[in-house]
This record gives C-alpha cells, structure tokens and sequence, in this order.
C-alpha cells in the first residue's frame, strides 16, 4: 500500500475527527456562552460579561473551574457504574456528528472529492437513531449508582420522558425519508435542492421540533432535571469533570439537533433555487466554502430558536408531558406519516 494509499484509507478519516472534535467542544462550550447571553437579554440583565471582553472567555473559566473541583464520589454509590455513566451521556452526543454532511463535497484540481464528513454511511438516518438513543443510558445508570432517590427518580423521569418522544421523533423522521427516498443524510439534503422539506411536512418538522427538545430535557420539558422537587435530578451526587460531561453530552446533543434539524428539514447546505452545477462551474473551493456558510446559518437559527423557546415557556407538570407525547404528537405523527406514504404512492401510480 502506497503513502497516498495509507491516507486515504487512514489518514483523512484521522484527520476529520480530530478537526470535528475540535470544532463541535468549541460549539458547545459556546453555545453555553450564547444562551446565557440570550437568555440575559430576553429577561432584561446582562449575562456574563466579566471574564474577558464581553465575558467571551466565560466558557474556558467554567471548564478551568470544573476541572480543579474535587471529584467526589457518594459513600452509597456503586462506585464503578457511577465513574462510567457520563461516558455513557457524552460518546453518543459526539459520535452522532460523524454522519452530518456540513458542505458540498471539495472538487480538486485533479478531480478528487473530499466530501466534509467523516463517513456517509447509507443508513445513515437509522445509525443517528440507534446512536443517540444510548444516550439514555447514561442517565439512568448515573441515577441508579448514586445512591440516592433523587437522582433515581431523575433518570426514571428521562426513561420514560425519552421513550414517550423517540417515537413521534422517528415516525416524523420515516416522513422525511419517504420523500427523500433515501437513508443516506447526504441524499436527504440533495432532495432539497428546490425546496425543503420544512414546507410540504411541515407537521413532521413540527413534531421534530418538539420531540428534539424533550429528548435534550431542556425547558419546558427539564423534569428529569427538575430542582424545585428533584433538587437537580439524575446529576445531583456529581462533581468536577463527571459533572461537566453531563453539561457537555447536554448542549452537545442541543449542538447536533440543530445540525439534524438543518439536514433534515432546512435543505443541509443547499442554497433554495441555485443549482449546484452552476456554483460548481464558477468555483468548486468557493461552493464548499458557501455552502459550509450557509449550514452554519441554517444551524445557528435554529439554535436562536431553540433558545428562544427556553425563554419564553414554563416547565410543564409531568403528567403533562406523557400527555403531550402520547394523546398530541403521536397521532399527529401518524396522521403526517400516512398522507406522506399516500400521496407518494398516488403520485407513483
């Protein structure tokens, strides 16, 4: 095997990984940073702005600070469970970007593609789905081994709470593969070149929105988390770093919803009424650059978004939210689910 070989086969894959690590830890520790900011300004207050110009070197405080914390370990806790769980949290979260296409694929002078994602599997959809669903596992075995009824009633909440929402999420995603006709994430996005998806299902992009913020517990559906009865939830016994992977499998899952979001329904990376072809004659470095630009866009909307909407909404009781899943998005699900596959299968007549 040849060097060129080697680094094809070994060496760029490396390379992505390394590059999308890098890139999705500064996302997420400035997200933390951007939905304080919001956050602050939706309530009228500041936010943070000590810690540098415009607090902007907040997040790397909060990681410094975390890392010096005692690590404490419960005297009733399951010692080697509790030590584990966060890996369980946190390695979905970051595995699930490897998968996103994040730009057009890099045509070089020779003709070579370097497409910009680290592997663009044909199950592509039902690997993100498989994947970030172990994240579960992490919650309930940090509940279980610490020992403590607070945290076991916290991660009892997330089980239930993420298998009430994983199925109207999945059954809105089936819709989008079923116009796509394709598993693959890539060719998802290229179905969109003249619209996207959010328009024609937009009940499925509706329910995505509000299953994907229930399976990241965040506002209104925090109840795993809930401090005014769960004094904080399945990370109460936590400290230092074991705490801090939490924190990070949180805002990263909040990091690749986003990213999903953008592939799934916003059209990836596609600019709506501009062929590709046309881009790709002009420039083919300025069309991967475009349209990595443009996915940012797409993306850091929807996290306005998604921010916007822990500003604006109470937490729902509990029994609310199993309403919610089960007797609203479900049917509603469904219902999407069914015209889909009945106008598809009209128009294939």
């Amino acid at each position: 095997m040849t060097f060129d070989s080697l680094m094809t086969y070994v060496g760029w894959p490396l390379i992505k990984i390394v590059i999308l690590l890098g890139v999705v830890a500064f996302c997420v520790a400035y997200t933390v940073y951007i939905e304080r900011r919001l956050l602050g300004f939706f309530q009228s207050r500041v936010g943070p702005n000590r810690v540098g110009p415009f607090g902007l070197i907040q997040p790397i405080a909060d990681g410094l600070k975390l890392i010096l914390k005692e690590d404490i370990i419960p005297a009733n806790a399951q010692p080697f469970l509790f030590r584990i769980a966060p890996i369980f949290a946190i390695v979905p979260a970051f595995v699930g970007f490897a998968i996103i296409s994040f730009a057009p694929p890099l045509v070089t002078g020779a003709g070579v593609l370097h497409p910009f994602v680290v592997k663009d599997v044909n199950l592509g959809i039902l690997f993100l789905l498989s994947i970030t669903s172990l994240g579960v596992f992490g919650i309930v075995l940090a509940g279980w081994s610490s020992g403590s009824k607070y945290p076991l009633f916290g991660s009892l909440r997330s089980a239930s709470q993420m298998l009430s929402y994983e199925i109207p999420l999945t059954l809105s995603v089936l819709s989008v593969i079923l116009m796509a006709g394709s598993f693959r994430l890539s060719d998802i996005v290229d179905a969109q070149s003249k619209l996207p998806f959010a328009i024609p299902l937009i009940l499925a992009f509706g329910v995505y929105v509000i299953s994907a913020v229930a399976e990241t517990n965040r506002i209104p559906f925090d109840l795993p988390e809930g401090e005014s009865e769960l004094v904080g939830g399945f990370h109460t016994e936590y400290s230092g770093m074991r705490f801090a992977f939490y924190f990070l499998a949180e805002y990263a899952n909040v990091v690749l919803v986003c990213c999903v979001a953008t592939s799934l329904f916003l059209g990836g990376y596609k600019i709506p009424f501009v062929p590709y072809e046309t881009l790709l004659a002009a420039h083919p470095i300025l069309v991967s650059a475009l349209g990595l630009a443009v996915f940012g866009v797409k993306a850091v909307l929807f996290l306005y978004f998604y921010i916007w909407i822990r500003a604006t909404f109470p937490r729902y009781r509990y029994d609310q939210l199993l309403r919610i899943g089960w007797m609203v998005l479900l049917p509603i699900a469904l219902l999407n689910l069914f015209l889909v596959a009945g106008i598809k299968l009209w128009l294939l007549r």
